[in-house]
């Protein structure tokens, strides 16, 4: 009795007392999990009450990325005696085995016969995953022909836009102009992308049709001004080639307005002469932000510009700050997933979502002018 008293009183004292297990060296449980769970498979019963399991630990294995397993579970439950609706889950299962491991023809021989009869839900499911197999192969005209076909009217149209532009982009390289023309006119139809007015001004630029391609660039700009950064070269580079340079100024000055990017106000900064009426306010607007620190650019061009540093600490100024921009540059990042990247993609890799990769700057200036 005063033993145990004694324990309690110990306990009550220090309550780490007690059993005590080494952190190392570690074992698992099991040294062979992964047989432990072919066993499991092997001696689980396929029927409506274990079918559950079966599909969640196929998915585990998909995961995992032991792709060879998770197609043996589904292939396994296929030769089982399903309802038709679970057959179809399964078949879906199986074809995102083969998209996830690479083997695009396997997966898209069992999704084609998906598409019509599997349910509505299976045959959605196929149709999406169909749709990403097509995509992962860049075959952009069975692409098309599939939405044609089975996409509901009015539904994804950023994702068939950018369809027609990569089909009008490789007819290009082909030299089938007129044909790209007709991909780009189709989706400048399907959706206000402003990727399509993009590429219709490079198409345009390619065959010397500079007025019109500076057209499509500021429709480009007007349905998202976001894209100022990739658009803003060519229409300077095409301003300049026909001669519209104070046309391209008072744009500028239009558009800084709805849209004050420092990118903006740097080509401003070159447009405008020392005797220029407007000289003073964009000079003023310049030296706000440099002393905000909020562009790396514009704070070169600051350094550059001052008589009063000598050259051997403007030099090394510039090489800081550059070094500097190198480690904190202007990323693009997706709005839908977070996913960052050092260039522009038109598709992120992550969600799979086309045209949601913007300019961090760009996206931050964006909803500043808009709240």
């Amino acid at each position: 009795m005063m033993s145990l008293l004694k324990q309690a009183f110990q306990r009550l004292v220090n309550p780490m007392s007690g059993p005590r297990f080494q952190l190392d060296p570690f074992e698992p449980l099991s040294a062979q999990p992964d047989r432990e769970l072919d066993v499991l498979l092997e001696r689980l019963v396929v029927d409506d009450d274990t079918l559950e399991i079966h599909l969640a630990l196929g998915e585990l294995f998909r995961k995992r990325g032991q792709i060879d397993r998770a197609i043996r579970v589904h292939e396994a439950l296929l030769e089982a005696d399903l309802s038709e609706a679970d057959v179809s889950r399964v078949r879906v299962e199986l074809a995102q085995d083969f998209f996830s491991g690479g083997f695009l023809g396997h997966a898209e021989s069992i999704l084609e016969s998906m598409i019509v009869g599997d349910g509505m839900l299976n045959s959605a499911r196929a149709f999406r995953l169909w749709l990403a197999v097509l995509e992962r192969e860049q075959e952009w005209e069975r692409a098309i022909e599939l939405v044609r076909k089975y996409g509901q009217a009015g539904s994804g149209s950023i994702r068939l836009a950018n369809f027609y532009c990569e089909l009008a982009i490789k007819l290009s390289h082909e030299g089938q102009t007129t044909e790209a023309r007709h991909s780009l006119k189709e989706a400048r139809r399907v959706s206000d992308s402003a990727r399509t007015y993009l590429v219709s001004a490079e198409l345009d630029t390619t065959q010397g049709n500079y007025h019109r391609a500076i057209r499509w660039l500021r429709d480009g700009l007007d349905r998202d001004v976001r894209r100022i950064d990739v658009i803003l070269p060519a229409l300077k580079r095409l301003s300049r080639l026909t001669g519209g340079e104070a046309t391209f100024r008072k744009y500028l000055e239009t558009l800084y307005q709805r849209h004050p990017s420092h990118r903006i106000l740097s080509e401003l900064l070159d447009l405008v002469g020392p005797h220029d009426p407007r000289a003073m306010q964009w000079q003023n607007e310049f030296e706000q932000i440099v002393h905000s620190g909020a562009s790396f650019d514009l704070m070169q061009r600051w350094i550059e510009q001052r008589q009063d540093i000598g050259d051997r600490a403007r030099s090394v100024l510039i090489e800081s700050l550059k070094r500097i921009k190198l480690r904190l540059s202007d990323q693009y990042q997706c709005t839908h997933c977070g996913f960052q990247s050092t260039t522009l993609l038109w598709y992120c890799p992550q969600c799979e979502r086309w045209e949601t990769l913007y300019s961090r700057h760009e996206q931050k200036t964006f909803e500043a002018s808009n709240t």
